[in-house]
This record gives C-alpha cells, structure tokens and sequence, in this order.
C-alpha cells in the first residue's frame, strides 16, 4: 500500500456562470478557504467567445459582474480570470494551470439540461479534473427529506457507541 502525502488546501478554484446553481457554491468555496487560508480564484467561461455574436461590450459587463464577486470573508484573498471556450475543458485547464488544489462548483447551471445526477459541465469536470471536486446541489427549502431505506430483513442496524 502506497502512502500519499496529502498538501495543504491553497488554492480553490470557483468556477460560476452567475446561475442560482453556481451562487449556493460560492458560500461553501468561501467557508472552505477561510478554513485552510485558500486563495479563491474565480472564474467564469464565455462560451461564444471570439464570436461575432459576442461584443466587446458584453465581455466587459461579464468582467464587471465578475470582478463584483468579493468574498464576504475578509480574509479570503479572491482573483478573477475569464477565459473563452467549451466550459468543462476550461475548467480543468485552469485548475491544471493555476496549480489548483480544490474545485468548488454548482450541479446544475444555466443550461436547464439536467443529466442523470448533475449537469453536463459539472460531470465533465468530476470525470477529467486533475484535482478533488466538490459539487454543491442547489435544493429547494421545500423539498421533501429523504425516505429511510429498506435495510432489509435480518440484517443488524447499526447503533451508536
């Protein structure tokens, strides 16, 4: 059995697309770095970038927006990066890149497309980043609480020491 040295936490890596999905993360991103003394790197993908449908204009909105996201923990030092392309593979790359130690992202964005269990960006960035991903769900305050399984017949529960 090999042993792994496992590094401190330094930097996380917080992918958003400003979607409601991606905002229930930025809290658990913040609480995550104030613990481990992270340094928060925020970053959004334009997906049309470099396209005639996307003007200088509304890449300097996205900029502005971005640049709007403060950690509301003082001590958590934030940079912001916007990068153009397929969001998952930029994901991973910029993780890669910036030495990222933690991604921190929502299940489900803008898309409205809902894989199995989460959406296609946030799969593709738990299947091909090189680091831990933590994805935080976006749940309703009203959805129900979860049924207790069938244990089955003859099987011990498990009780607490």
């Amino acid at each position: 059995m090999s042993v792994r040295n496992i590094e401190p936490i330094r930097s996380i890596l917080l992918p958003t697309d400003f979607s409601a999905a991606a905002n229930v993360a930025v809290e658990y991103a913040e609480r995550l770095a104030a613990c481990t003394g992270a340094t928060l790197l925020v970053l959004t993908v334009q997906q049309g970038w470099g396209s005639e449908a996307t003007s200088d204009e509304s890449a300097d909105q996205m900029q502005r927006t971005l640049e709007g996201i403060r950690s509301r923990v003082p001590s958590v030092p934030v940079e912001h990066l916007v990068h153009g392309g397929s969001p998952g593979e930029v994901i991973c790359w910029v993780a890669q890149e910036n030495a990222c130690d933690q991604i921190v992202m929502g299940t489900h964005g803008r898309t409205g497309i809902l894989n199995l269990l989460m959406g296609s960006t946030a799969e593709y960035v738990v299947r091909h980043a090189r680091c831990p991903v933590l994805t935080v769900p976006s749940r309703s305050s009203t959805e129900e609480p979860l049924k207790q399984p069938n244990l089955g017949q003859g099987l011990p529960r498990i009780q607490a020491l």
